[in-house]
């Protein structure tokens, strides 16, 4: 029972690790990527797209990598949408090309913002 119990408190370290190096790493690539030009995360960035500052509780993980690689399978590029009562017009581009794990910390940094 020992050995269980340690080998448990010995993942959940390792997941909390893994989640707060995406965290951190994803914030860098938010702005090198330039996604703060546009996006404004916790009065940070930009206004021409929405909010991301609590983008985490209403999106899910899949979601958020497929809007950051292909946005217009949301949202038709060049039609208008209304997110928290405000209305942006869709002109987000797709990162297809972005490197998997920049797409990975990306997408759990904004999952994690809550």
């Amino acid at each position: 029972m020992q050995k269980i119990i340690t080998f448990l408190l010995i993942a959940a370290a390792l997941t909390f690790s893994a989640s707060t190096v995406f965290a951190a790493s994803g914030a860098s690539i938010f702005s090198s990527e330039g996604c703060i030009a546009c996006h404004t995360i916790n009065g940070a960035g930009g206004s021409i797209g929405p909010d991301l500052s609590h983008v985490g509780s209403k999106r899910s993980l899949s979601w958020l990598k497929t809007q950051i690689t292909d946005p217009s399978a949301h949202f038709a590029s060049g039609t208008s949408v209304t997110i928290n009562g405000k209305s942006y017009m869709v002109i987000m581009p797709g990162h297809r090309n972005i490197q998997a794990s920049k797409l990975n910390a990306l997408a759990g940094y904004l999952e994690s913002l809550k």
